[in-house]
């Protein structure tokens, strides 16, 4: 199976200043070209609301150098009331400079939320982690006043008092505890679902359902599956799609073949298998009002594909799959 190595590879260091100020310098320079002129950067979604084509990625580094400009670094919620002045400001910001519609305003600040908790994460372990010992680490270092000179001295002391303090300490722990115990931890990098399911469109293998994107993107760049507990999975899905097909099998809304598969009931808030662009009432019922024969040939297609994808797989590692590949039968 054919995997981008540029999107499974690992992320560079994303603190080294050659690499984030060029970044950030030709994207500021090509958006502010663009205003100058009076014109805004045009953008276009998929039916799923992922942004795509020429300047879906210069969009979403734009959310991030807002995120990193605007965002005071102390921050500790996102979702406070106190920042809906900082929130217009930045959504305001976003469609002066991409045609992006209103709806598209929610995921817009989720996703600066998220560039805000990263930023937040590389500058901890970067500047902080590493010398909460140490005198220095209370007074922006040079690299900190070179790279980001709108983080003030103050802000940087707000930071440290807090990611150095007993209650960080606690939300890290626990989280590092829950990331321990998770089973099925995502390998798709920095590009995520969005990237992998427009790949896929382009390679003419769209998955329709959302349990074959989830299994390419716990994949290694080798093509397999390295985790047991996935591999396991991945029999269940074949199986539960084929009693699905035949009427044996009985999925509802998120109670679906991924969720039954895992043993773990839909987050509410966000669709398992897709980008943190697609929300759950738009991705059920975009499934729920496909057409039925289009649904039939789908079905049909993705079980083949995944019998060869379990096939390959066990075949690889030398074992037998617990559901025959050979003994599944095909869609009437």
């Amino acid at each position: 199976m054919e995997h981008s190595k540029k999107g499974r590879a690992r992320r560079r260091n994303p603190m080294d200043p050659t690499v984030e100020g060029k970044r950030r310098a030709t994207i500021m320079k090509r958006v502010h070209m663009a205003r100058k002129r009076g014109e805004q950067i045009h953008v276009t979604f998929d039916e799923k609301g992922q942004p795509e084509g020429k300047h879906d990625d210069e969009l979403m580094s734009w959310i991030g150098v807002l995120a990193r400009e605007h965002v005071p670094i102390w921050i500790q919620d996102w979702r406070s009331r106190d920042l809906d002045g900082l929130k217009e400001i930045i959504w305001k910001e976003t469609v002066t400079s991409f045609t992006v519609e209103e709806s598209f305003r929610n995921t817009c600040l989720k996703s600066c939320g998220e560039a805000v908790r990263n930023f937040q994460y590389d500058l901890y372990k970067t500047f902080v982690e590493g010398f909460i010992n140490e005198e220095s680490v209370w007074t922006r270092s040079k690299k900190v006043i070179d790279n980001y000179p709108n983080i003030e001295e103050e802000d940087w002391m707000k930071f440290v008092q807090y990611r150095t303090s007993s209650q960080f300490q606690q939300l890290s722990d626990r989280g590092s505890e829950i990331r321990t115990n998770n089973e099925y931890s995502s390998r798709g990098g920095r590009d995520g679902y969005r990237k992998l399911d427009q790949e896929m469109f382009k390679k003419n293998r769209k998955w329709e359902k959302r349990d074959g994107l989830w299994l390419e993107q716990q994949m290694g760049p080798d093509g397999e599956l390295k985790n047991p507990a996935c591999k396991n999975a991945s029999e269940l899905i074949v199986e539960y799609n084929t009693q699905e097909s035949q009427g044996t099998f009985e999925s509802i809304g998120t109670n679906d073949v991924l969720s039954q598969a895992l043993s773990r009931p839909e987050h509410k808030g966000r669709v398992r298998g897709q980008s943190k662009f697609v929300k759950p009432s738009q991705y059920f019922n975009l499934s729920r009002s496909s057409n039925k024969n289009n649904e039939v040939q789908s079905m049909r297609r993705e079980i083949e594909e995944l019998k060869a994808l379990v096939r390959g797989l066990c075949a690889n590692r030398d074992v037998e799959p617990s559901v025959d590949p050979k003994n599944v039968p095909t869609v009437d």
